[in-house]
Parts: structure tokens; C-alpha cells; sequence
């Protein structure tokens, strides 16, 4: 084989290698790119996330339904609560969850019986292990859970004042609600979601304000969100004007944002002493240390050889 031909397949193996490599990347502005362009799809009923398609978590599914028709009691209060709140709200979602934590627990059951033909002592270590593979998946989805309510959390502020205006300029609970959801999809989409969720909870299913602004602020578990839910419920039930109860939850929220990051601000120089210790005092102890090292270890060399 030629070197040109060699040059030329080499150049092909680097540009399809280098594309595979910048996939995500150019999918991601892809995306972004056509989302300025294409025109707005059509709100869904629901604020949940859809399930994706995908053989492994088909397998997942499968697995999960099955070992939920025997043992029902997986399904107990925390673990929806926590698919709730992490927005994994059909039985689908519920399924593949149990279905991976099944799947793990079995997987490590099943090779700690293979490796007890030889020893043992494998298979019972694998019962603490099939354990601990039956809670990990709590940790990924506790940590799915802080990362959406942070989320909502931030996205909270913007949204009291958005009402605020729309109470001030005359507008009610339900036309405000429905007036920021639709402003807001881009800047703030978690809570926009929720809002047109709250909409679609009065409007399709017949549910009372006061009941859905309850389920909103369960489903979200954000304490502030369940304060403001309940000054509204208070607010609408006396007839009264809703700017002053969000007037006073924007003012309460945004002197807990600033006290908590007052409080993390202080909790800087605590968290930079291992670095220094690490890696910045070694920096400065080496060229400061060293030649000093280097001179006495020069001058103790002979004498240290007189005396063997």
C-alpha cells in the first residue's frame, strides 16, 4: 500500500474519529440553534418528563413491573414521593426505577453465586452487596431531587415578581398564573412547566385552586414554593389583593437567598485550607526549602562518611 493511500486513510480515520469525539457538542447547538428558529410546540398536558426509548431501559421496565406485580410494597410512599419531586411522575418512570434497582441487586447476587463455586466466602459477601446495590440508586435520585428543587429555588423570585406585575395591573390568580407560564418557558423552564401543569389541573381535570396549588407545592417539595401556594390559597379565599402576600414571600425568599450565600461565603476559607495545605504550600516551601536542604546535606555528606 501506497503512502498517499495510507495519508488519505489516516486523514479519514482522524475527521471520523474527531466527528464521533464533537457529537454531543454539535448536538447541543444544533439544538439550541433550532429552538431560536422553529416555532413553539404545543404545551403537553403534563410537566413530567416522557420516559425515552431505549432497549435498556425497556429491560428495566420489564423487569420492574414484574418484580412490583409480586412484591407491590416496593412502591411505598418515599420512593414516589421522591420520583415525584425529581419529575418522574407516571408508573413508567416508577417501573424502570425499580427495574434498575432490581437489576443491580440481581447482577450482584448472580456473580456471587458464580464465584462461590471456588469460594464460598464470595457469596457472602455478595448479600451486603446486592444491599448496597439496591440503595445506590436513592443517592442518584436524592441528588436529582436537590439539583431540581436549587432550580426552582432560583427560578422562584423572577416568578413572584412577574405575578406581582400582573396583580398590580389588575389580572387574577388563574389569568396571572397563565400570563407568566407563557413568558417565562425559556428564562425559568422548570417552574414554567409546573405553572402550565396548575393551568391544565383547573382547567381539564375540574381541580380547585386551593387543591392545586397544595398538589404544585407537594410535587415540587420547595418550602417556599408551599409558602406562596399557601398565602395564595389564603389570599384568594378573603377576596383580597395576591400582590402583598407575594410582596412579602419575594422579600422573605430573597433574605433567605442572601443569608445563604453569606453562609457559603463564610464556609470559603474553610474549604481552600486543604487546598493550600496541598497545594499551594508545597509550591512555596520548595524553591524556599530546597537549596537549604541541598547546602546541609552537601556539608553533613563528608562528615557523615568520617564517621562510618
Amino acid at each position: 500500500m501506497s503512502t498517499l493511500t495510507i495519508s488519505i486513510l489516516t486523514f479519514c480515520g482522524v475527521i471520523v474519529l474527531g466527528l464521533l469525539i464533537l457529537r454531543p457538542v454539535m448536538g447541543i447547538y444544533v439544538d439550541s440553534y433550532a429552538v431560536r428558529l422553529r416555532p413553539k410546540k404545543e404545551n403537553e398536558e403534563t410537566a413530567a418528563d416522557k420516559p425515552k426509548d431505549s432497549a435498556l431501559l425497556m429491560l428495566c421496565r420489564t423487569i420492574g413491573e414484574l418484580v412490583l406485580s409480586i412484591m407491590p410494597a416496593l412502591a411505598d410512599k418515599r420512593t414516589v414521593e421522591l420520583l415525584t419531586q425529581a419529575n418522574y411522575r407516571t408508573p413508567q418512570h416508577l417501573a424502570i426505577y425499580v427495574g434498575i434497582r432490581s437489576l443491580v441487586a440481581g447482577s450482584i447476587l448472580l456473580m456471587g453465586c458464580l464465584g462461590a463455586t471456588s469460594n464460598p466466602m464470595v457469596l457472602i459477601l455478595s448479600v451486603p452487596g446486592a444491599v448496597l446495590g439496591w440503595l445506590i440508586p436513592n443517592f442518584f435520585l436524592a441528588g436529582r431531587v436537590k439539583t431540581r428543587q436549587a432550580q426552582i429555588l432560583r427560578e422562584l423570585p423572577i416568578i413572584i415578581d412577574l405575578m406581582i406585575v400582573c396583580a398590580q395591573a389588575g389580572l387574577g390568580l388563574l389569568m396571572a398564573v397563565d400570563k407568566v407560564s407563557k413568558e417565562v418557558g425559556d428564562s425559568c423552564p422548570v417552574l414554567a412547566k409546573e405553572l402550565e401543569q396548575l393551568i391544565n389541573d383547573v382547567k381539564v381535570f375540574a381541580k380547585s385552586v386551593p387543591h392545586a396549588l397544595r398538589e404544585m407545592g407537594e410535587r415540587c417539595g420547595v418550602d417556599e414554593l408551599i409558602n406562596m401556594a399557601a398565602a395564595l390559597i389564603a389570599a384568594e379565599a378573603k377576596g383580597a389583593d395576591i400582590s402583598y402576600p407575594l410582596q412579602q414571600q419575594a422579600d422573605a425568599l430573597r433574605d433567605r437567598l442572601k443569608r445563604k450565600k453569606e453562609e457559603e461565603a463564610g464556609k470559603v476559607p474553610v474549604k481552600m485550607v486543604p487546598v493550600i495545605m496541598f497545594f499551594v504550600m508545597p509550591l512555596i516551601l520548595a524553591p524556599m526549602l530546597g537549596p537549604a536542604i541541598v547546602t546541609i546535606m552537601t556539608a553533613i555528606g563528608p562528615i557523615m562518611q568520617q564517621v562510618k
